[in-house]
Parts: structure tokens; C-alpha cells; sequence
């Protein structure tokens, strides 16, 4: 119900969805087109309903996540994960329950204080620390020396002078290259994030290697890989991104 009044009675961003799916999958027939938006909306439900509802919804880690976050925490190194709008990506604040290691992540904070409030409060009560956007790359450059595991949803538009030109999903995309520059310059771990429902309760988190040692990768590789990875999970099931957002400007 919630996802049929988001999607038939408010509409929301209802041109948007269409025509960003349209331009993500050109073979597609308009019905076609109309039962990935159905399944993007009811998804959309699930998610709100997910980060809003007292019941808590679990999160499992595959066993590639597993090692990769123990081998991180034997070597008490950093890591850059990266991820985008796909699945419900705010259970990554879950994922101080499975490692000692500090885990944080980059917001935005939001303009009006009462929601920022809420919004700040819900997303570290787990033991996650929030990195306003702003200070990130200061704050992560002085405590370069310090183990840890930064989250960056790095699917945004950067804006045409800030990030890197790559083929998406069948268009010409600028991707956010600050995490990338920051990997490299630190010399760390990089990895992408992706989020699968096993269940109605349960997701699963799966980690796969970009690199070991990005200061030794070519300028622009990890943003490239990162952007050929979320496209291989929307082409899997594309009703778990984002299509609201305006990616293309």
C-alpha cells in the first residue's frame, strides 16, 4: 500500500524514475519499462518502512564480507568501501556490531536541526561515526595513522567539474572521484559494498576487492571499477536503485 500511494497517488519523482530507466535500459519495452518502476516503488516502500518502523531489521555478512573485515582488523590498517543508492544502504550503520575497528561514514547534514537531530541520532546509535561531507578529507588525512573503515556512497552527481567521466548504465556519467583520491593518497584497501534482501527481515552485505594498495593504481581505475560493479548489481535486479534521483544532469 505504501508503495502504491508513493508511486500512483503522489507521483513522486515519477518522471524521473521513467526516464532514468528508460535512458539505463533503451532495450526495454515500455511494459517492461512500467514493471521495473512498479518493483522500484514497492522497493522504495520497503526501505522507508525498514528505517522507520521500531522493528529492527537484521543484516548478515556473506563470508567474503566476513574475511575481508577480519583481515582488516588483524592488519589495523585502513579501508575505503564504497557503495551506491542500491538496497537499503542505511544498514551499514550495523556494521560496528560485526569489528573493533572504528567505522564511519560521510552525511550531509541536514538544514532543518530537529530532523538532523533524528536523523544523527538513529544513524550512530550502533557505534557509527558521521563525517560531515565538508571536513571528511581533513579529518581523515590527520588521523591518517589511525585503523579504520570509511563508508563513502559514492553513486551521487559530483557535478561536471568534480568527478570522473565514465560509461554508466549506457550514458556518458560523471562518478564522484574523492574517495578515490583520498584511497590513493592514503595508500589504502579499497572494496565494494553491495546490500541483497535474503528475506523479508534480513539483508545480506557482500564486500569484493577494487584493491589492496590503491597508490598503486592508475588515476581514475578504482572510480571506474566501482562504477562497472553497481552497474553488474542494476542490471541484476534494478528495482534496488535509486531511479528518483536526478543521476543525469
Amino acid at each position: 500500500m505504501l508503495g502504491y500511494f508513493i508511486g500512483k497517488i503522489c507521483k513522486y519523482r515519477l518522471s524521473v524514475c521513467v526516464q532514468n530507466l528508460a535512458r539505463a535500459f533503451p532495450h526495454l519495452s515500455y511494459q517492461e519499462i512500467n514493471i521495473h518502476r512498479h518493483n522500484f516503488y514497492q522497493n522504495l516502500a520497503r526501505i522507508i518502512w525498514e528505517n522507520f518502523h521500531p522493528r529492527p531489521v537484521k543484516l548478515h555478512l556473506s563470508e567474503s564480507a566476513l574475511e575481508t573485515i577480519n583481515r582488516l582488523q588483524k592488519q589495523r590498517s585502513q579501508a575505503i568501501l564504497l557503495l551506491g543508492h542500491y538496497g537499503n544502504w542505511e544498514l551499514i550503520t550495523k556494521i560496528p556490531q560485526f569489528t573493533n575497528i572504528p567505522t564511519q561514514a560521510l552525511y550531509k547534514p541536514l538544514k532543518n536541526r530537529f530532523l538532523n537531530y533524528l536523523s544523527y541520532k538513529k544513524r550512530t546509535k550502533h557505534g557509527m561515526r558521521l563525517l560531515p561531507a565538508q571536513h571528511a578529507l581533513r579529518i581523515l588525512l590527520r588521523e591518517k595513522q589511525t585503523p579504520s573503515i570509511t563508508f563513502f556512497i559514492a553513486d551521487q552527481f559530483p557535478g561536471h567539474d568534480n568527478g570522473i567521466a565514465v560509461e554508466f548504465l549506457q550514458q556518458p556519467t560523471f562518478m564522484f572521484s574523492g574517495a578515490e583520491k583520498l584511497a590513493r593518497q592514503l595508500d589504502t584497501y579499497v572494496g565494494y559494498v553491495s546490500l541483497h534482501p535474503l528475506n523479508k527481515q534480513v539483508w545480506e552485505l557482500d564486500i569484493k576487492p577494487i584493491c589492496d594498495h590503491a597508490a598503486a593504481t592508475s588515476e581514475g581505475l578504482i572510480t571506474k571499477q566501482f562504477a562497472s560493479m553497481l552497474e553488474k548489481s542494476i542490471q541484476k535486479d534494478p528495482s534496488w536503485w535509486l531511479w528518483t534521483h536526478r543521476r543525469w544532469k
